[in-house]
């Protein structure tokens, strides 16, 4: 019966959420390949592929909401660690690698509305919405937007792993989540998470592919559309995020020479170790996208304030 209820307020072209206010819906289209206003650089969410269209709406522009605030300010905390260990023992070349970057960001939408300009159902399920944000005291209404990154790589005697794991949650007024994205890759392979409140959809590689569009920029970060848009989407944001360089970071180096006895020969040691911490706020916008070789590719504006 919900359903029902919001599927007539759409096709009314009104609804009213609670955290979120009134907005406007737009006709739906529905299309093989992206809209060309998708590529713009405007204030966009995107759905997981799901075949209930109102709950892929609602999904939409709660993150199209939480990349809006995001593209105001965002407070970011970073530490970055390197430590390298080169070591001559028996003749023999010994190197040691770590690297390990943990990052957390926080931010807040208050008092806002928002209407959806436009809706593009795409091929494979997935919604996407172009919002416009006003702030009007009379909602009253917050939401809060929480971030985090860490990337590690070891490297022993020509064994490496690798690590990686990206949150993304939004929360309203009573710390009750709205919506998670959790992504893991390590050397046992990928797992990426998404939920709607306390539903949770682990996502599968699918072949999923649309027409080129625009035209790549050099620095444009990337990423292949295997997991969907929103994968890729928000995944180019975490990469710029995780390579901007801040002009408040504090680097610490130390090196240090070492002989030691192995078995009765002597080796030399070197160790270098460095760690960079950031604290600060920033604003995330993209620019624009683009469409190659199922890869989406999108310029990130990122502006220390």
């Amino acid at each position: 019966m919900r359903t029902l209820i919001v599927i007539l307020l759409l096709s009314a072209g009104m609804i009213k959420a609670n955290n979120t206010g009134d907005f406007n819906a737009s006709p739906v289209v529905y299309g093989d390949d992206l809209p060309s206003w998708f590529f713009d650089g405007g204030i966009i969410g995107i759905s997981d592929s799901n075949e209930d269209e109102v709950v892929a709406c609602y999904q939409a522009v709660q993150r199209a909401l939480a990349f809006y605030a995001i593209s105001q300010n965002i407070n970011v905390s970073s530490v970055y660690e390197y430590y390298y260990l080169s070591s001559l023992q028996n003749d023999q070349n010994r190197e040691n690698q770590k690297s390990h970057w943990i990052a957390d960001f926080e931010t807040d939408l208050n008092n806002y509305s928002y209407s959806i300009q436009k809706i593009h159902r795409t091929k494979y399920n997935e919604t996407i919405v172009l919002i416009k944000v006003d702030y009007d005291e009379s909602y009253g209404n917050s939401m809060i937007i929480n971030g985090s990154f860490m990337y590690h790589y070891d490297c022993l005697n020509d064994l490496s792993e690798y690590g990686e794991k990206q949150i993304l949650t939004m929360s309203n007024t009573d710390s009750e989540i709205v919506l998670k994205w959790d992504s893991t890759i390590d050397n046992k392979g990928y797992l990426k998470k998404s939920s709607i409140g306390e539903v949770d959809v682990v996502l599968k590689k699918k072949i999923r592919q649309y027409s080129d569009y625009g035209k790549i920029d050099d620095d444009a970060y990337f990423c292949s559309n295997e997991f969907g848009l929103w994968n890729s989407y928000v995944d180019t944001f975490f990469q710029a995020l995780s390579m901007f360089e801040s002009n408040k970071v504090v680097v610490k180096n130390t090196t240090r020479q070492i002989t030691q006895e192995f078995n009765g020969s002597y080796g030399d040691k070197t160790q270098n170790i460095s760690r960079s911490v950031m604290s600060g706020n920033v604003s995330c916008r993209v620019i624009h996208c683009s469409f190659n070789n199922n890869c989406l590719y999108a310029n990130w504006e990122i502006v220390e304030r």
